[in-house]
């Protein structure tokens, strides 16, 4: 009876060409931007809290020294140097050992991290600095974490 005729409409199809595209550029862009942790920790650690916090540079040319409690036990201190439990005494040795395994141009570029427990005395952690100064690692940064704002400010 109308004059026009009622067509019926399809609904395009969705192109999926580029789906597999888009999802390995994306994959690419997650492996390249994440990072692994190498090292794993064995110590019990309580971070200490920082104002100023700053992350660092160059991970690769990085050694990281974990003091801590050992895990269950709360009296006694443990040096963990990259992923393995060291003596006081032979930091300054495994220190020097990482130093050797790296390349010449990555030698002075090289960091210590020391990640250590906020309960730790002072007297350790001045020792390992003393083993530092022994085995030539000057470039030490302390880990922390970001210190909560209060509510006040």
């Amino acid at each position: 009876m109308s004059m026009f005729k009622k067509r019926e409409r399809r609904q395009p199809e969705l192109n999926m060409q580029s789906l597999p595209d888009l999802i390995f550029t994306v994959l690419f862009f997650f492996m390249l931007v994440t990072t692994m942790r190498s090292v794993p920790v064995k110590v019990k650690v309580q971070s200490p809290e920082g104002t100023v916090v700053t992350p660092l540079k160059k991970q690769s040319t990085t050694l990281y020294i974990f003091v801590g409690n050992a895990p269950g036990k709360t009296d006694s201190v443990i040096i963990q140097v990259h992923d393995k439990y060291v003596p006081l005494s032979q930091v300054a040795a495994s220190v020097a050992n990482y130093r050797e395994m790296l390349l010449p141009d990555e030698r002075e570029l090289m960091t210590v991290s020391m990640k250590i427990d906020r309960h730790v005395p002072m007297g350790v952690v001045n020792e390992v600095k003393m083993a530092l100064r022994e085995a030539d690692a000057l470039r030490v940064h302390y880990s922390a974490v970001r210190e909560p704002k209060s509510k006040l400010e």
